[in-house]
């Protein structure tokens, strides 16, 4: 653990442990002080590109579970609609999630019901619909 309260303890250059490689003054690299020199390993560039990959697979990858759950919703009869929240002139929408039957449930409760109803415990001895 280095003591940054003593002052700067610094290199003049650094290479970066992440993917660019480059040899960087080491005020490109973010503080740590766990580190011998205080700094981390890799760039802040590179912390930057890391986050926003990282990001752009979290976008993606809930991009995919909601069409999952949509497809799923769909094929069990399930439907979305909009409904009037704030009637008026200007009235103001909002979706709502329908069983087939017509009564309105939660995206959440609906995926579990399908869940069940597919995959039956010892104890279930009634659809969920």
């Amino acid at each position: 653990m280095v003591d940054l309260s003593t002052g700067p303890h610094t290199h003049e250059m650094k290479k970066c442990k992440g993917t660019c490689g480059r040899q960087l003054p080491s005020d490109a690299f973010g503080l740590h002080k766990s580190s011998t020199d205080g700094r981390r390993h890799v760039c802040l560039e590179c912390v930057a590109d890391e986050s926003e990959a990282a990001r752009v697979h979290r976008v993606v990858e809930k991009d995919k579970q909601f069409r999952n759950d949509k497809e799923k919703l769909k094929k069990h009869g399930y439907r979305w609609v909009q409904k009037p929240d704030q009637p008026g002139p200007a009235p103001v929408f909002r979706w709502v999630l329908l069983v087939p039957q017509g009564r309105e449930v939660s995206k959440e409760q609906a995926l579990r019901d399908i869940e069940a109803a597919a995959n039956p415990g010892p104890d279930d001895d009634h659809p969920y619909f």
